[in-house]
Parts: C-alpha cells; sequence; structure tokens
C-alpha cells in the first residue's frame, strides 16, 4: 500500500494513482479533489492521527458486522418459527 502526502498542484496525479493520497488544506483546489484524505492543518502529526483513527474505524466496522451477523444468525430462525411445535 502507498500513502502520498501532497500541498501542491504537482502532487495531483501522485495522488490520484496512490492507494491513500493525502491533501494539505492550503494547498491547491486540484490538490483537495484529488486526494481522498483532506488535513485541516499543516501539520505532518495529522498523517499519522488519520491513519490510526481509519485503522479504529474500520475495526469498528468489523465488530459491527459481526455482532450483525450473529444477531441475524439467532434471530432469523426465531422469527421463522424454529422454536414451534
Amino acid at each position: 500500500k502507498v500513502a502520498m502526502v501532497g500541498d501542491g498542484i504537482n502532487d495531483a496525479p501522485a495522488l490520484v494513482t496512490a492507494d491513500v493520497g493525502i491533501a494539505m488544506s492550503r494547498g491547491m483546489e486540484a490538490t483537495g479533489n484529488a486526494a481522498g484524505v483532506i488535513l485541516l492543518d499543516d501539520a505532518l502529526g495529522q498523517v499519522a492521527d488519520s491513519i490510526e483513527l481509519g485503522k479504529n474505524a474500520l475495526g469498528k466496522i468489523r465488530q459491527n458486522l459481526g455482532w450483525a451477523l450473529a444477531y441475524n444468525a439467532v434471530g432469523i430462525p426465531l422469527a421463522a418459527g424454529v422454536l414451534l411445535p
């Protein structure tokens, strides 16, 4: 996986071809349109924070999907009347 961080118009093609494009807020509009993530400040520390936030969000999505599958695996047979005589 490749992540590209850019702040100018010359970075737009690289942001599009990267797996994750991260644009700084003070960059050109074309850079913001090409990126998947736009940082609101020009601090490079936000890059690590955004990656960590993405990992946490993906973990929560997986957890919710697991709970939904377990709930439906139990709930659908009960709703269909498995326990009826």
